[in-house]
């Protein structure tokens, strides 16, 4: 992937608090599922010795069970990582609420292969946003949304070949806290 050793790309996860409503059922005190808020940036250039690494900093959090998360992903990457075999089903948009995410405001279901900078794909939830090549000296904004339905830790990882190594999959792809991190889902 060709990345510009002076650009940076924020990725901000925009999960914002819901005020606590009573159910309709009038139980006094009960919450309604909430938004919640996490900011990433991604970063390309030299980092820790490491020519041309992408990074994303504040790479795990938590939400809890019920939570409705927006991730909004602000990205300057001009750099292009192509899908191939099987990561070519990582253009398309998974398990977010609608089916869709918002690029620049455009809903859309996939991103063509060709023109893919990053994923954030958080596989065992089944979540999945391609991000797109931001044009040069310019950002892109993807945001997408997901429900939080079941607990645990789940590792994400970009699946787009942006890593050192001849297939692009070696490096910054394999570094926790690099391009991949977790999430934990709470009760």
């Amino acid at each position: 992937m060709k990345h510009s050793m002076t650009k940076v790309a924020a990725l901000v996860f925009a999960i914002t608090p819901v005020a606590a409503t009573a159910l309709a059922s009038g139980v006094a005190g009960a919450a309604a599922p909430s938004h919640v808020t996490e900011h990433m940036r991604l970063i390309t250039g030299k980092m820790a010795h490491k020519s041309g690494w992408p990074k994303i900093t504040n790479s795990s959090w938590t939400v809890h069970k019920g939570e409705t998360v927006t991730v909004q992903i602000v990205s300057y990457d001009d750099g292009t990582a192509p899908l191939m075999g099987q990561y070519m089903k990582y253009a398309n948009v998974m398990g977010t609420t609608n089916g869709k995410e918002l690029v620049n405001g455009l809903s859309v279901s996939n991103v063509s292969d060709i023109n893919i900078a990053h994923t954030f794909t958080i596989a065992k939830l089944g979540f999945n946003m391609p991000i797109p090549v931001a044009p040069t000296g310019k950002s892109i904004v993807v945001t997408a949304t997901f429900k939080a339905t079941k607990t645990g830790t789940f590792v994400w990882n970009c699946f787009a070949p942006c890593g050192s190594s001849p297939a692009g999959m070696g490096g910054a792809m394999k570094g926790m806290d690099w391009m991949t991190g977790k999430v934990k889902v709470a009760q």
